[in-house]
């Protein structure tokens, strides 16, 4: 068997989505290989982390691979599975999850401990494009998508919000850019911003205004965390350096000083040298070591993958017959796209939160659920790209 037939049996769907994948998930086991040498050094276990990133490497293309080779159809079934295991899991979440740093965002099921909030937001993004697919008609969407799409995405939102402000937006955003390519109505869309920037000047003055004393709580210590945040972000006083306090400000401080450091071409991988002082350097912060390491070319590199992968998501978007597989596929796009260039602005920002970059950090739940955001892509790929193959069946009813 010739090794383009092989290729063509194994690898199907768009080229292109197969090498931004592949080429991403290289430089991730790269990269996170040097980010963690600060793990590796506390725990005197010099393979384990990469050997842990590389299973879930492994674990994630299989994954895309097997779900690349689905019928497409199965993928519209799937849906309200994905929304209600990830809305169950939120709340299985609240009640009896495993907490850590303050926030119960993990579940443990047979050993196996995860986020399901990342299931939440697959669940969300599928369940918003059956919505829109479902209310199409020839000048737009009908104005009782929005009321469906508000029914299924508050519950879920709100829970993340709790615990998470920042995937809260972008699941947030990625709704609402959703319904604006689906052609929602746009007094609608105006309301929905009127309402978003009412709640956001209310909350921000709730959080500015917060009295230390809640501190004691939870959700207090959360307000107070933000609270600060907000003031460095949006005022900071010009300090001396004996005021300066390198230790509250350790990811900022340590990620600046990285991106400072790189020049044009980087030091080369493997040759970052603050990444034994940025917390969290193999997840919240890979792309300061990305940049520290491979320089303004190779981030530069990795910006043009994911905007490419956007760019070809809207391409399979175009060519599919049926609505739902046509914003399923934009919906995926955007929400990889969204959730890196929000991970970059804060590797560079004065803005400090934690989101990893997807299919690059560390990170089971978050890369194992951005693969099957793949395995999404290239199956609706492979049925558009192929003559009298496409995907025509009407979306089923929500």
């Amino acid at each position: 068997m010739g090794g383009d037939k092989l290729r063509r049996i194994l690898f199907k769907g768009d080229k292109v989505i197969w090498i931004v994948f592949i080429t991403l998930c290289a430089i991730s086991w790269i990269e996170v290989f040097s980010a963690t040498s600060r793990q590796t050094y506390g725990s005197e276990d010099y393979w384990g982390p990469i050997l842990k990133h590389t299973r879930f490497l492994i674990g994630g293309i299989f994954f895309a691979w097997f779900i690349h080779n689905l019928k497409a159809e199965w993928i519209d079934k799937g849906s309200k599975i994905f929304y209600w295991a990830g809305l169950l899991l939120l709340i299985w979440a609240q009640v009896s999850g495993t907490t850590l740093n303050d926030s119960a965002r993990w579940v443990k099921i047979l050993g196996i401990t995860f986020q399901p909030m990342e299931i939440a937001k697959l669940g969300l993004v599928m369940m918003t494009a059956r919505i829109l697919a479902a209310h199409q008609e020839e000048d737009g969407t009908s104005e009782q998508a929005f009321g469906q799409i508000l029914k299924y995405s508050i519950p879920p939102i709100l829970i993340i919000l709790k615990e998470n402000f920042s995937s809260a937006a972008l699941i947030t955003f990625t709704i609402f850019l959703m319904m604006f390519v689906g052609r929602v109505p746009k007094h609608q869309l105006l309301k929905t911003m009127g309402v978003g920037a009412i709640i956001g000047i209310v909350g921000f003055a709730a959080i500015m205004s917060a009295p230390e004393s809640i501190k004691s709580t939870r959700f207090g210590s959360k307000v107070i965390t933000w609270q600060h945040r907000f003031e460095g972000a949006l005022r900071p006083r010009p300090v001396t350096a004996e005021e300066y306090d390198i230790n509250e400000n350790e990811q900022r401080t340590y990620s600046h000083i990285a991106i400072a450091s790189s020049h044009i071409i980087g030091r080369g991988p493997g040759n970052s040298i603050q990444r034994d002082f940025i917390p969290h350097a193999y997840s919240d912060y890979i792309f300061a070591v990305i940049i520290e390491e491979l320089g303004l070319l190779g981030a530069t590199f990795v910006i043009l993958l994911y905007l490419t992968l956007l760019y070809t998501c809207g391409k399979i978007a175009k060519k599919c017959d049926n609505p739902y597989m046509a914003f399923l596929s934009i919906g995926t796009g955007m929400m990889i796209t969204t959730q890196a260039l929000l991970h970059m602005f804060i590797s560079v920002s004065n803005f400090v939160t934690g989101q990893p970059l997807p299919l690059m950090s560390q990170g089971g739940t978050s890369f194992l659920i951005n693969c099957i955001y793949i395995g999404f892509l290239l199956c609706i790929s492979r049925y558009v790209s192929t003559p009298g193959d496409k995907v025509t069946s009407e979306p089923q009813s929500v």
